[in-house]
Protein backbone atom coordinates (compact mmCIF):
# COMPACT_ATOMS: atom_id res chain seq x y z
CA UNK A 1 0.00 0.00 0.00
CA UNK A 2 3.21 2.53 0.48
CA UNK A 3 6.44 2.19 -0.24
CA UNK A 4 9.94 4.00 0.66
CA UNK A 5 11.71 6.02 -1.90
CA UNK A 6 15.40 6.41 -1.91
CA UNK A 7 14.86 10.42 -0.21
CA UNK A 8 13.31 8.62 2.43
CA UNK A 9 10.11 9.41 1.87
CA UNK A 10 6.84 7.63 2.11
CA UNK A 11 4.52 7.18 -0.38
CA UNK A 12 1.77 5.37 -1.61
CA UNK A 13 1.04 2.77 -4.23
CA UNK A 14 -1.32 2.88 -7.20
CA UNK A 15 -2.89 0.04 -4.65
CA UNK A 16 -2.81 2.50 -1.37
CA UNK A 17 -4.46 4.94 -3.90
CA UNK A 18 -7.55 3.09 -4.67
CA UNK A 19 -8.28 1.85 -1.36
CA UNK A 20 -7.80 5.53 -0.19
CA UNK A 21 -11.01 5.91 -2.46
CA UNK A 22 -12.84 2.95 -1.20
CA UNK A 23 -12.20 4.22 2.57
CA UNK A 24 -14.27 6.32 4.81
CA UNK A 25 -11.71 8.67 7.08
CA UNK A 26 -12.58 10.25 10.33
CA UNK A 27 -10.63 13.36 11.77
CA UNK A 28 -8.84 12.88 15.14
CA UNK A 29 -11.64 15.18 16.66
CA UNK A 30 -14.36 12.97 16.60
CA UNK A 31 -12.26 10.55 18.86
CA UNK A 32 -12.33 12.84 21.88
CA UNK A 33 -14.16 11.12 24.26
CA UNK A 34 -13.15 7.29 22.81
CA UNK A 35 -12.40 6.29 26.64
CA UNK A 36 -15.05 6.28 28.97
CA UNK A 37 -14.71 8.09 32.21
CA UNK A 38 -15.53 5.07 34.07
CA UNK A 39 -14.16 1.41 34.03
CA UNK A 40 -17.68 -0.03 34.48
CA UNK A 41 -19.27 1.01 37.18
CA UNK A 42 -16.07 1.45 39.51
CA UNK A 43 -14.90 5.09 39.45
CA UNK A 44 -11.41 5.52 39.04
CA UNK A 45 -9.07 6.91 42.24
CA UNK A 46 -5.72 7.98 42.26
CA UNK A 47 -3.05 6.91 45.02
CA UNK A 48 -3.07 9.51 48.26
CA UNK A 49 -0.99 12.51 48.28
CA UNK A 50 1.85 13.23 50.68
CA UNK A 51 0.78 16.26 52.88
CA UNK A 52 3.90 18.31 51.64
CA UNK A 53 3.20 17.43 48.08
CA UNK A 54 -0.48 18.24 48.96
CA UNK A 55 0.90 21.52 50.05
CA UNK A 56 2.96 22.53 47.36
CA UNK A 57 -0.51 21.73 44.99
CA UNK A 58 -2.33 24.07 46.95
CA UNK A 59 0.00 27.11 46.61
CA UNK A 60 1.54 26.81 43.27
CA UNK A 61 1.51 29.46 41.06
CA UNK A 62 0.91 28.29 37.65
CA UNK A 63 2.18 31.09 35.97
CA UNK A 64 5.72 30.84 37.84
CA UNK A 65 6.49 27.16 36.65
CA UNK A 66 9.74 27.04 34.58
CA UNK A 67 9.18 25.91 30.81
CA UNK A 68 11.98 23.39 30.62
CA UNK A 69 12.98 20.39 32.63
CA UNK A 70 15.96 19.96 31.06
CA UNK A 71 18.29 16.88 30.92
CA UNK A 72 17.59 13.81 33.37
CA UNK A 73 19.29 10.25 32.50
CA UNK A 74 17.06 7.52 32.23
CA UNK A 75 17.74 4.44 34.60
CA UNK A 76 16.75 1.87 32.15
CA UNK A 77 14.35 4.22 30.57
CA UNK A 78 13.03 5.28 33.44
CA UNK A 79 13.37 9.09 34.23
CA UNK A 80 11.71 8.93 37.63
CA UNK A 81 13.94 6.19 39.10
CA UNK A 82 17.52 8.04 38.03
CA UNK A 83 15.32 11.39 40.52
CA UNK A 84 15.03 8.74 43.09
CA UNK A 85 18.77 7.25 42.75
CA UNK A 86 19.79 11.15 43.00
CA UNK A 87 17.40 12.43 45.69
CA UNK A 88 18.67 9.36 47.55
CA UNK A 89 22.22 9.60 46.94
CA UNK A 90 21.43 13.10 48.53
CA UNK A 91 19.61 12.10 51.71
CA UNK A 92 23.00 13.33 53.84
CA UNK A 93 24.92 16.06 52.60
CA UNK A 94 27.34 14.89 49.17
CA UNK A 95 30.25 16.95 48.12
CA UNK A 96 30.11 18.32 44.34
CA UNK A 97 33.16 15.55 43.64
CA UNK A 98 31.48 12.51 44.94
CA UNK A 99 28.25 13.25 43.52
CA UNK A 100 30.04 13.53 39.84
CA UNK A 101 31.81 9.65 41.22
CA UNK A 102 28.50 8.87 41.76
CA UNK A 103 26.80 9.89 38.30
CA UNK A 104 29.68 8.52 36.61
CA UNK A 105 29.68 4.94 38.00
CA UNK A 106 25.42 5.00 38.21
CA UNK A 107 24.37 6.62 34.89
CA UNK A 108 27.85 6.80 33.06
CA UNK A 109 27.93 10.52 33.04
CA UNK A 110 30.51 13.34 32.81
CA UNK A 111 30.31 16.25 34.58
CA UNK A 112 28.63 18.69 32.48
CA UNK A 113 26.00 16.09 31.86
CA UNK A 114 25.73 15.53 35.97
CA UNK A 115 25.51 19.68 36.32
CA UNK A 116 22.47 19.65 33.86
CA UNK A 117 20.65 16.73 36.20
CA UNK A 118 21.43 18.73 38.63
CA UNK A 119 20.13 21.63 37.60
CA UNK A 120 16.42 20.08 36.77
CA UNK A 121 16.78 18.25 40.22
CA UNK A 122 17.24 21.63 41.88
CA UNK A 123 14.31 23.54 40.04
CA UNK A 124 12.48 20.63 40.63
CA UNK A 125 12.77 21.12 44.52
CA UNK A 126 14.05 17.52 45.08
CA UNK A 127 17.39 18.56 46.23
CA UNK A 128 19.29 22.54 46.98
CA UNK A 129 22.73 23.24 47.59
CA UNK A 130 23.38 23.90 51.16
CA UNK A 131 26.85 25.11 50.92
CA UNK A 132 29.81 25.32 49.23
CA UNK A 133 30.16 22.76 46.72
CA UNK A 134 27.78 20.74 49.44
CA UNK A 135 24.13 19.44 47.96
CA UNK A 136 21.60 17.94 50.05
CA UNK A 137 17.88 16.32 49.61
CA UNK A 138 14.69 18.26 50.53
CA UNK A 139 12.05 17.05 52.67
CA UNK A 140 10.10 17.30 49.32
CA UNK A 141 12.55 15.44 47.73
CA UNK A 142 12.80 12.29 50.63
CA UNK A 143 9.09 12.32 50.97
CA UNK A 144 8.38 11.49 46.94
CA UNK A 145 11.03 8.50 47.19
CA UNK A 146 9.21 7.34 49.94
CA UNK A 147 6.22 6.69 48.37
CA UNK A 148 5.88 3.21 46.61
CA UNK A 149 4.76 4.73 43.74
CA UNK A 150 5.88 7.59 41.16
CA UNK A 151 2.62 9.49 41.05
CA UNK A 152 3.70 12.23 43.78
CA UNK A 153 7.19 12.76 41.88
CA UNK A 154 5.10 13.59 38.80
CA UNK A 155 2.19 16.09 40.73
CA UNK A 156 5.98 18.22 41.51
CA UNK A 157 6.84 18.06 38.27
CA UNK A 158 3.29 19.42 37.34
CA UNK A 159 4.07 21.79 40.20
CA UNK A 160 7.27 23.20 38.88
CA UNK A 161 7.41 22.93 35.33
CA UNK A 162 4.67 23.77 32.81
CA UNK A 163 2.77 22.30 30.33
CA UNK A 164 2.54 18.25 32.35
CA UNK A 165 -0.44 17.94 33.69
CA UNK A 166 -1.75 20.19 30.92
CA UNK A 167 -0.58 17.39 28.42
CA UNK A 168 -3.85 15.46 29.75
CA UNK A 169 -5.93 18.09 28.62
CA UNK A 170 -4.91 18.16 24.89
CA UNK A 171 -4.42 14.34 24.45
CA UNK A 172 -8.03 14.60 24.55
CA UNK A 173 -8.07 16.06 20.66
CA UNK A 174 -4.48 15.44 19.53
CA UNK A 175 -1.89 12.33 20.08
CA UNK A 176 1.71 12.98 18.82
CA UNK A 177 3.74 14.70 20.70
CA UNK A 178 4.62 16.89 17.72
CA UNK A 179 0.86 18.29 17.71
CA UNK A 180 1.02 18.41 21.59
CA UNK A 181 4.44 20.67 21.04
CA UNK A 182 2.56 23.22 19.17
CA UNK A 183 -0.42 23.14 21.60
CA UNK A 184 2.04 23.64 24.40
CA UNK A 185 3.28 26.68 22.33
CA UNK A 186 0.22 28.67 21.35
CA UNK A 187 -2.15 27.85 24.05
CA UNK A 188 0.19 27.79 27.30
CA UNK A 189 2.85 29.81 26.86
CA UNK A 190 5.58 27.37 26.21
CA UNK A 191 8.52 29.51 24.37
CA UNK A 192 8.89 26.78 21.34
CA UNK A 193 7.87 23.36 20.25
CA UNK A 194 10.20 21.46 21.59
CA UNK A 195 9.18 18.09 21.15
CA UNK A 196 11.97 16.56 23.21
CA UNK A 197 10.41 18.19 25.97
CA UNK A 198 7.28 16.96 25.34
CA UNK A 199 8.75 13.44 25.02
CA UNK A 200 9.78 14.05 28.17
CA UNK A 201 6.72 14.66 30.05
CA UNK A 202 4.70 11.66 27.91
CA UNK A 203 6.92 9.04 29.13
CA UNK A 204 6.68 10.38 32.68
CA UNK A 205 3.06 10.14 32.07
CA UNK A 206 2.90 6.78 30.85
CA UNK A 207 5.15 5.31 33.80
CA UNK A 208 2.73 6.77 35.99
CA UNK A 209 -0.29 4.65 33.78
CA UNK A 210 -1.89 8.42 32.72
CA UNK A 211 -1.56 7.63 29.05
CA UNK A 212 -0.76 4.68 26.81
CA UNK A 213 1.07 4.20 23.44
CA UNK A 214 -1.33 2.55 21.14
CA UNK A 215 0.86 3.23 18.27
CA UNK A 216 4.77 4.36 17.29
CA UNK A 217 4.38 7.64 18.72
CA UNK A 218 1.02 8.02 19.64
CA UNK A 219 -0.59 8.05 22.64
CA UNK A 220 -4.13 8.57 24.63
CA UNK A 221 -5.43 9.33 27.63
CA UNK A 222 -6.79 5.99 29.71
CA UNK A 223 -9.31 6.63 32.93
CA UNK A 224 -6.23 7.17 35.26
CA UNK A 225 -5.09 10.22 33.68
CA UNK A 226 -9.22 11.66 33.46
CA UNK A 227 -8.79 11.09 37.33
CA UNK A 228 -5.46 13.12 38.17
CA UNK A 229 -6.83 15.75 35.58
CA UNK A 230 -9.57 16.24 37.70
CA UNK A 231 -7.47 16.89 40.96
CA UNK A 232 -4.20 19.04 39.81
CA UNK A 233 -4.43 22.76 39.51
CA UNK A 234 -4.65 22.91 35.50
CA UNK A 235 -3.53 26.34 33.99
CA UNK A 236 -6.28 28.10 31.71
CA UNK A 237 -4.89 27.96 27.50
CA UNK A 238 -3.85 32.10 26.77
CA UNK A 239 -5.65 33.89 23.87
CA UNK A 240 -4.71 31.97 20.78
CA UNK A 241 -5.34 34.56 18.72
CA UNK A 242 -2.70 36.82 20.96
CA UNK A 243 -0.19 33.99 20.40
CA UNK A 244 -0.84 33.85 16.06
CA UNK A 245 0.51 37.03 15.81
CA UNK A 246 3.91 36.04 17.32
CA UNK A 247 6.22 34.88 15.18
CA UNK A 248 5.49 31.36 13.85
CA UNK A 249 8.58 29.74 13.05
CA UNK A 250 9.17 28.48 16.41
CA UNK A 251 12.41 26.79 15.13
CA UNK A 252 14.25 30.69 15.52
CA UNK A 253 13.16 31.27 19.40
CA UNK A 254 16.52 31.16 21.80
CA UNK A 255 16.98 28.23 23.74
CA UNK A 256 18.20 27.78 27.10
CA UNK A 257 21.16 26.32 28.31
CA UNK A 258 19.39 22.90 29.33
CA UNK A 259 17.78 22.72 26.10
CA UNK A 260 20.87 23.35 24.15
CA UNK A 261 22.60 20.62 25.89
CA UNK A 262 19.65 17.98 25.77
CA UNK A 263 19.28 18.87 21.36
CA UNK A 264 22.63 19.00 21.08
CA UNK A 265 23.01 15.08 22.39
CA UNK A 266 19.98 13.75 21.05
CA UNK A 267 20.55 15.52 17.32
CA UNK A 268 24.65 13.75 17.10
CA UNK A 269 22.34 10.82 16.60
CA UNK A 270 19.80 11.36 14.74
CA UNK A 271 21.21 11.02 11.27
CA UNK A 272 18.32 10.80 9.74
CA UNK A 273 17.90 14.65 10.23
CA UNK A 274 20.85 16.34 9.58
CA UNK A 275 20.07 20.04 9.59
CA UNK A 276 18.60 19.17 13.13
CA UNK A 277 22.31 18.62 14.37
CA UNK A 278 23.90 21.28 11.96
CA UNK A 279 21.25 23.97 13.54
CA UNK A 280 22.11 22.77 17.41
CA UNK A 281 25.98 23.33 16.48
CA UNK A 282 25.46 26.70 15.32
CA UNK A 283 23.66 27.55 18.09
CA UNK A 284 26.25 26.12 20.30
CA UNK A 285 28.81 28.03 19.19
CA UNK A 286 26.71 31.22 19.55
CA UNK A 287 26.61 30.35 22.97
CA UNK A 288 30.25 30.45 22.90
CA UNK A 289 30.14 34.00 21.62
CA UNK A 290 31.20 33.69 18.14
CA UNK A 291 28.78 34.99 15.45
CA UNK A 292 27.50 32.03 14.22
CA UNK A 293 26.01 31.36 10.30
CA UNK A 294 24.28 28.41 9.48
CA UNK A 295 24.76 27.78 6.02
CA UNK A 296 24.31 24.05 5.12
CA UNK A 297 23.25 23.39 1.33
CA UNK A 298 24.93 22.02 -1.71
CA UNK A 299 28.39 22.86 -2.07
CA UNK A 300 28.17 24.93 1.29
CA UNK A 301 30.15 24.52 5.13
CA UNK A 302 27.31 23.46 7.68
CA UNK A 303 28.02 26.31 9.61
CA UNK A 304 31.16 29.11 9.42
CA UNK A 305 31.51 30.56 13.04
CA UNK A 306 33.55 34.08 13.12
CA UNK A 307 35.27 35.80 16.02
CA UNK A 308 34.98 38.88 15.05
CA UNK A 309 37.97 40.65 16.99
CA UNK A 310 40.54 43.96 15.79
CA UNK A 311 43.58 43.44 13.75
CA UNK A 312 45.47 40.20 13.79
CA UNK A 313 42.85 38.62 16.72
CA UNK A 314 39.93 37.96 14.10
CA UNK A 315 39.77 34.76 13.34
CA UNK A 316 36.75 32.51 11.56
CA UNK A 317 36.52 28.86 10.65
CA UNK A 318 34.30 26.28 9.20
CA UNK A 319 31.91 23.58 11.19
CA UNK A 320 31.18 19.96 9.46
CA UNK A 321 28.69 18.59 11.57
CA UNK A 322 28.13 15.04 11.59
CA UNK A 323 25.69 13.09 12.97
CA UNK A 324 25.26 9.45 13.62
CA UNK A 325 22.71 6.77 14.81
CA UNK A 326 25.65 4.37 16.49
CA UNK A 327 27.06 7.48 17.53
CA UNK A 328 30.67 7.26 16.01
CA UNK A 329 31.52 9.11 13.08
CA UNK A 330 33.33 6.24 10.33
CA UNK A 331 36.02 7.62 8.01
CA UNK A 332 33.88 7.34 5.13
CA UNK A 333 31.61 10.59 6.43
CA UNK A 334 34.67 12.92 6.62
CA UNK A 335 35.69 14.36 2.94
CA UNK A 336 39.01 16.70 3.60
CA UNK A 337 39.56 17.89 0.40
CA UNK A 338 35.88 18.89 0.40
CA UNK A 339 36.77 20.89 3.57
CA UNK A 340 39.53 22.48 2.46
CA UNK A 341 37.21 23.93 -0.73
CA UNK A 342 35.32 25.42 1.68
CA UNK A 343 37.67 26.90 4.34
CA UNK A 344 39.29 28.19 0.66
CA UNK A 345 35.57 29.49 -0.19
CA UNK A 346 35.28 31.64 3.14
CA UNK A 347 38.41 32.64 3.45
CA UNK A 348 38.70 30.59 7.36
CA UNK A 349 41.80 29.98 8.75
CA UNK A 350 40.50 26.95 10.53
CA UNK A 351 37.97 24.12 10.29
CA UNK A 352 36.27 21.79 12.66
CA UNK A 353 34.03 18.77 12.43
CA UNK A 354 31.69 18.00 15.16
CA UNK A 355 30.31 14.43 16.02
CA UNK A 356 29.02 12.34 18.57
CA UNK A 357 32.48 10.37 18.55
CA UNK A 358 35.51 9.40 16.67
CA UNK A 359 36.91 6.34 17.38
CA UNK A 360 39.42 5.64 14.94
CA UNK A 361 42.73 6.73 15.32
CA UNK A 362 43.30 6.40 11.80
CA UNK A 363 40.80 9.83 11.68
CA UNK A 364 42.72 11.54 14.28
CA UNK A 365 45.84 11.11 12.11
CA UNK A 366 44.38 12.52 9.05
CA UNK A 367 43.04 15.14 10.24
CA UNK A 368 46.02 16.56 11.67
CA UNK A 369 47.47 16.13 8.60
CA UNK A 370 45.23 18.03 6.94
CA UNK A 371 44.51 20.39 9.82
CA UNK A 372 40.80 19.61 10.53
CA UNK A 373 39.86 19.85 14.31
CA UNK A 374 37.88 16.67 15.43
CA UNK A 375 35.79 17.94 18.41
CA UNK A 376 33.12 15.50 19.95
CA UNK A 377 30.06 16.55 21.15
CA UNK A 378 30.65 15.72 24.70
CA UNK A 379 33.75 17.62 24.75
CA UNK A 380 31.66 20.70 23.15
CA UNK A 381 28.76 20.30 25.99
CA UNK A 382 31.72 20.50 28.53
CA UNK A 383 32.93 23.48 26.73
CA UNK A 384 29.26 25.08 26.96
CA UNK A 385 28.83 24.30 30.65
CA UNK A 386 32.61 26.05 31.91
CA UNK A 387 31.61 28.67 29.66
CA UNK A 388 28.80 29.53 31.82
CA UNK A 389 30.58 29.12 35.53
CA UNK A 390 33.60 31.19 33.90
CA UNK A 391 33.07 32.80 30.86
CA UNK A 392 35.72 32.33 27.97
CA UNK A 393 37.11 35.13 25.96
CA UNK A 394 36.91 34.70 21.86
CA UNK A 395 40.98 35.40 22.03
CA UNK A 396 41.43 32.32 24.70
CA UNK A 397 38.82 30.00 22.37
CA UNK A 398 41.02 30.27 19.42
CA UNK A 399 43.61 28.10 21.25
CA UNK A 400 41.13 25.87 20.71
CA UNK A 401 39.67 26.07 17.27
CA UNK A 402 43.43 26.38 15.79
CA UNK A 403 43.71 22.79 17.13
CA UNK A 404 44.35 19.96 15.17
CA UNK A 405 43.74 15.77 15.15
CA UNK A 406 40.93 15.13 18.20
CA UNK A 407 40.20 18.39 20.05
CA UNK A 408 40.95 18.36 23.98
CA UNK A 409 39.98 20.84 26.32
CA UNK A 410 43.22 21.01 28.31
CA UNK A 411 44.77 23.43 25.95
CA UNK A 412 42.53 26.09 27.69
CA UNK A 413 42.06 24.11 30.98
CA UNK A 414 44.98 26.31 33.47
CA UNK A 415 43.30 29.80 32.27
CA UNK A 416 39.82 28.95 32.74
CA UNK A 417 40.55 27.55 36.73
CA UNK A 418 42.61 30.66 37.25
CA UNK A 419 39.81 32.59 36.67
CA UNK A 420 37.35 30.28 38.11
CA UNK A 421 39.11 30.69 41.43
CA UNK A 422 39.55 34.51 40.99
CA UNK A 423 35.93 34.78 41.08
CA UNK A 424 35.62 32.63 44.28
CA UNK A 425 38.35 34.34 45.85
CA UNK A 426 36.48 37.80 45.51
CA UNK A 427 33.76 36.15 47.21
CA UNK A 428 36.03 34.79 49.79
CA UNK A 429 37.96 38.10 50.32
CA UNK A 430 34.67 40.03 51.24
CA UNK A 431 33.34 37.91 53.52
CA UNK A 432 37.15 38.11 55.60
CA UNK A 433 37.14 41.70 55.50
CA UNK A 434 33.03 41.56 56.46
CA UNK A 435 33.77 39.34 59.50
CA UNK A 436 36.87 41.26 60.47
CA UNK A 437 35.00 44.80 60.04
CA UNK A 438 32.43 42.69 62.78
CA UNK A 439 34.87 41.48 65.28
CA UNK A 440 37.48 44.95 65.12
CA UNK A 441 40.07 44.81 67.57
CA UNK A 442 42.66 47.45 68.25
CA UNK A 443 45.31 45.24 66.65
CA UNK A 444 43.37 45.30 62.98
CA UNK A 445 40.91 48.04 63.83
CA UNK A 446 38.94 45.52 61.22
CA UNK A 447 41.13 46.16 58.21
CA UNK A 448 43.29 43.43 56.89
CA UNK A 449 46.69 43.80 54.22
CA UNK A 450 47.05 41.51 51.42
CA UNK A 451 49.40 39.76 53.46
CA UNK A 452 46.84 39.32 56.37
CA UNK A 453 44.18 37.37 53.91
CA UNK A 454 47.32 35.55 52.38
CA UNK A 455 47.68 33.90 55.73
CA UNK A 456 44.45 33.39 56.61
CA UNK A 457 43.59 31.81 53.07
CA UNK A 458 46.52 29.36 52.28
CA UNK A 459 45.51 27.41 55.84
CA UNK A 460 41.84 27.27 54.02
CA UNK A 461 42.68 25.50 50.49
CA UNK A 462 44.82 23.21 49.29
CA UNK A 463 45.42 25.25 46.37
CA UNK A 464 46.23 28.79 48.29
CA UNK A 465 45.73 31.55 46.12
CA UNK A 466 49.29 33.85 45.34
CA UNK A 467 49.96 37.46 46.49
CA UNK A 468 49.35 38.74 43.13
CA UNK A 469 45.96 37.17 42.86
CA UNK A 470 44.63 38.78 46.16
CA UNK A 471 46.02 42.23 44.83
CA UNK A 472 44.07 42.14 41.63
CA UNK A 473 40.74 40.92 43.48
CA UNK A 474 41.46 43.85 46.04
CA UNK A 475 42.25 46.62 42.72
CA UNK A 476 39.11 45.03 41.50
CA UNK A 477 36.99 45.48 44.22
CA UNK A 478 38.06 48.85 45.17
CA UNK A 479 38.06 49.69 41.52
CA UNK A 480 35.33 53.09 41.53
CA UNK A 481 32.83 50.98 39.68
CA UNK A 482 32.25 48.32 42.35
CA UNK A 483 33.96 50.51 45.51
CA UNK A 484 33.44 47.63 47.81
CA UNK A 485 36.38 48.18 49.73
CA UNK A 486 38.61 50.92 50.50
CA UNK A 487 42.66 50.77 50.31
CA UNK A 488 43.93 52.43 53.86
CA UNK A 489 47.37 52.53 54.04
CA UNK A 490 48.72 48.75 53.60
CA UNK A 491 45.32 47.31 54.68
CA UNK A 492 41.69 47.33 53.36
CA UNK A 493 38.62 48.23 54.75
CA UNK A 494 34.74 47.07 53.60
CA UNK A 495 32.50 49.36 52.61
CA UNK A 496 29.29 48.14 52.56
CA UNK A 497 27.64 44.54 53.36
CA UNK A 498 28.07 42.07 50.86
CA UNK A 499 24.73 42.17 49.13
CA UNK A 500 24.78 45.18 48.30
CA UNK A 501 28.04 44.35 46.07
CA UNK A 502 26.30 41.59 44.38
CA UNK A 503 23.47 44.24 43.88
CA UNK A 504 26.05 46.81 41.96
CA UNK A 505 27.10 44.23 40.14
CA UNK A 506 24.26 42.99 38.85
CA UNK A 507 23.43 46.56 38.13
CA UNK A 508 26.48 46.85 35.92
CA UNK A 509 25.85 43.74 33.63
CA UNK A 510 22.23 44.98 33.32
CA UNK A 511 23.58 48.20 31.58
CA UNK A 512 25.60 46.43 29.16
CA UNK A 513 23.67 46.54 25.54
CA UNK A 514 23.04 43.01 24.24
CA UNK A 515 21.50 42.69 20.63
CA UNK A 516 18.12 40.75 20.20
CA UNK A 517 20.37 38.35 18.64
CA UNK A 518 22.94 37.51 21.47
Amino acid sequence: MAELDFNHKIEPTAAGLELLERLELAQPGNFRNRIPTHSGTRSIATTDTHPLVAELLEEVDLAERKNNIGYVPRSEGDTFASMRKFVSAMDARITREVLDEFASSEFGLRPSSTASALSALKNAGLVEQVGFSLYQSTELGKACTESPNDMDLLRVIHAKFSFVGEILEALEETDTPRELAVIGRTRYGMPREDIAEVRTRLQMLRKCGLVEEVAWGRYQLVPLGRALRVELPIASPIDTQETDNTDASSEEMPVTFNELITELKEAALDSSRPERFEKSVAEAFSSLGFESQLLGGSGQTDVLISANLSGDMRYSAIVDAKSSTSGKIAETQINFDTLKEHRSDNTAEYAIVVGPSFPSSRIAERAKSHKVGLLEVDELVELIHRHRTAPFSLSSLRELVEESGLVSLSKIEKPWTREKRLYRLCDRVVRLLEVEARTADVVTTGALSPHDLYLILRSEVEEAPTPEEIESVLSFLSSSLVHAVRKIGSKYVLLEIPRTTAMRLRVLADNFTISDDE
